[in-house]
């Protein structure tokens, strides 16, 4: 398995590897190999101990956000009016459709 890991110098003789996603799991070492090694050891580790659960969230509304915010647009009393008002913008613009 092939896991992202963020290295970097942080002072002479010091580097600091840490997994992607992982803030709680950092090594460091003397040189930037060590630093490697150990955080693949690490990081083996806590792949060992830890699994991935899928949980269930509850949401407000239907779940889907654009079906949401479409029908908080039925409320707006100014609704009706953009309705009228894309219709002519569409009309407007349909012989320019028609030669495109």
């Amino acid at each position: 398995m092939h896991y992202p890991v963020i290295v970097r110098t942080e002072a002479a003789n010091q580097y600091v590897a840490q997994p992607l996603g992982i803030p709680e799991l950092k090594v460091v070492a003397a040189t930037e190999a060590e630093a490697i090694e150990q955080v693949s050891r690490a990081l083996s580790q806590w792949l060992t101990t830890a699994k991935v659960v899928q949980v269930a969230v509850p949401v407000a509304g239907s779940g889907n956000p654009w079906l949401d915010a479409f029908r908080r647009s039925a409320d707006d009393p100014d609704f009706n009016e953009f309705l009228e008002e894309l219709q002519r913008a569409r009309s407007t613009d349909a012989p320019e459709r028609a030669i495109g």
